[in-house]
Formats: C-alpha cells, sequence, structure tokens
C-alpha cells in the first residue's frame, strides 16, 4: 500500500514552498500563458466588425482555454502518463456533462486540473492555479456585459434613435462597446457594460426618458 501511495505522489510537495524558485517559474508560466492567450483574443483584425456578447465571450473562452493548456503541460511534465488521464476527462465533459457555454466549460476544466495537481503532488501549482484563476475571473466578470436589441423604430428614425440611446447608457454611467443596426428588420442592437449591477435600474429610466417615436421596444438580454 505505501508503494503504491509513493508511485503516486509524483510531484514536489509540500516542499515546494519553501523552494522559490517554482514559485518563479509557475507564476510565470501563468502570466506568459495569459499574455499570450489575451494578445490573440485581442487581435486588431476583430475590432473591424461590431462587437457582439458572442465575440466577449470568445475573447474570455481564448484568455481561459490559454491557462488551461498551460496547466495540462505542467501536469504531464511532471507525469506523462497524465496526458490519457485528461483526455479522457475532457471526452467525459464533452459529450456527458452540460456546463453550458464554451467559457463555462473553460472553468469546469480548470477546477478539474486543480484537483488533479493536489492529487499529483503539485501543491504549490494547484494554490497558484487556484489564486491566479479567481483573480481572473473577477477581472472578466465583475461587470459582465449586457445587450439592448430596440425594434419598432422607423427607418428614417433610426439614426436619431441610436444616439438617443447611445446618450442614455452614457448618462446612466455605462459605456458602449458595439452598435448594430439591421435595416430588413428595422432593428438596433447595442452591447454595452454598466460600472455597478444597480446601474440597470437607472439605465432604464433613461431609456424611459426616450420620446416614444426614437424609443421603439427594447429587449434586454445579458
Amino acid at each position: 500500500m505505501l508503494e503504491t501511495i509513493a508511485r503516486l505522489d509524483v510531484g514536489p510537495g509540500w516542499a515546494a514552498f519553501t523552494d522559490v524558485d517554482l514559485y518563479l517559474r509557475f507564476t510565470a508560466i501563468l502570466i506568459a500563458a495569459t499574455t499570450s492567450a489575451g494578445l490573440l483574443a485581442f487581435h486588431p483584425v476583430y475590432r473591424r466588425r461590431s462587437i457582439s456578447l458572442a465575440d466577449l465571450d470568445l475573447r474570455k473562452t481564448l484568455i481561459i482555454y490559454g491557462i488551461v493548456g498551460a496547466l495540462i503541460a505542467v501536469i504531464c511534465t511532471v507525469s506523462p502518463s497524465m496526458a490519457f488521464v485528461i483526455f479522457g476527462i475532457g471526452g467525459l465533459m464533452r459529450f456527458r456533462t452540460d456546463v453550458g457555454a464554451s467559457k463555462d466549460t473553460g472553468h469546469t476544466i480548470m477546477a478539474t486540473l486543480i484537483g488533479l495537481c493536489w492529487g499529483l503532488g503539485l501543491e504549490l501549482v494547484a494554490v497558484l492555479a487556484t489564486v491566479f484563476f479567481w483573480i481572473l475571473i473577477y477581472a472578466l466578470d465583475r461587470s459582465p456585459p449586457a445587450e439592448l436589441q430596440v425594434g419598432g423604430v422607423g427607418l428614417l428614425d433610426m439614426g436619431r434613435a441610436a444616439e438617443a440611446y447611445r446618450d442614455a447608457i452614457g448618462r446612466a454611467g455605462g459605456r458602449v462597446l458595439g452598435h448594430a443596426k439591421d435595416f430588413k428588420r428595422a432593428q438596433m442592437s447595442f452591447v454595452y457594460r454598466m460600472p455597478a449591477a444597480g446601474a440597470d435600474e437607472e439605465l432604464a429610466r433613461e431609456v424611459a426618458r426616450i420620446p416614444d417615436a426614437l424609443r421603439g421596444t427594447p429587449d434586454w438580454r445579458s
């Protein structure tokens, strides 16, 4: 039994917390992976098109999976046989676990990898990854974007209506991230971000002040 446990304890264990070089190495790996994924997520090409909620989720997904890849590499370096285990877990999550969007799948995989680190004697990696990922989730989702779709506005009034909605979002303290017009369906959409959750009520009041001819029928989505 003791021999089996010894074979499973492949990492440096708790002793790694006294090694400053390991702190620097693993922290540098997490930061480098996040930076590289962030450069891809915010590629200048994406700025040429109107931003949607799906585009913003894609950016978050790229960053999360960049960190996931780095953590998988660390685990497989310590124990190459874990590559097959991670592959099997990934397939199980893909086809047997309903976790919603790709970003949420990334969160689930990250939690699983951190658990593997604990089991493999990579306690330092598990702690650093947990703290780093906790901060990342807060940074990415502390003020989630939302979408406002407006229908029923006359084609000749869409320009003025768009400006009225932009002004309303600005007065409420928000920021417009993307704006698109669909003249065939006489519909507009605004992707925006508010500074705090309570600001949504202020935005609703500002929208209610827009003249009826320009207000149309607003549809709030998050």
